[in-house]
């Protein structure tokens, strides 16, 4: 679909799909230029996502990290916490211990606010 079609789907205007392809939240058209006629289902559904949390009072920087999990390998799920990893870093890119010890301070300070 094109760009005018995407923005009239999800009720917004154009630029809105632009400021969010700029943001990195949805990906960039499948082809550039004139035709760029490339907008698929993934930035339809991407894109009502990002408005739904918009609307219920989430702001931009916060959905954006929140969706950036939606293509995170999911590792573990314990005690009603999820561990994911980014598909983009390489498995020994990781520094475990490293990780572990923010997990760990992370869920602290949460546990501790009650």
């Amino acid at each position: 679909m094109t760009l005018a079609e995407l923005a009239e789907r999800i009720g917004t205007a154009p630029r809105q799909i632009r400021f969010l392809i700029a943001e990195g939240i949805l990906p960039p058209a499948n082809k550039t230029g004139r035709a760029a006629d490339a907008y698929g289902e993934e930035h339809l559904i991407k894109a009502q996502r990002y408005l739904a949390l918009h609307r219920m009072g989430m702001k931009p920087a916060s959905i954006k990290v929140l969706m950036a999990f939606d293509d995170a390998v999911p590792i573990v799920q314990s005690g009603g916490v999820e561990l994911r990893v980014s598909p983009d870093i390489a498995p020994d890119a990781i520094d475990v211990d490293a990780v572990v010890a923010d997990i760990a301070a992370a869920l602290r300070t949460y546990v501790s606010k009650g």
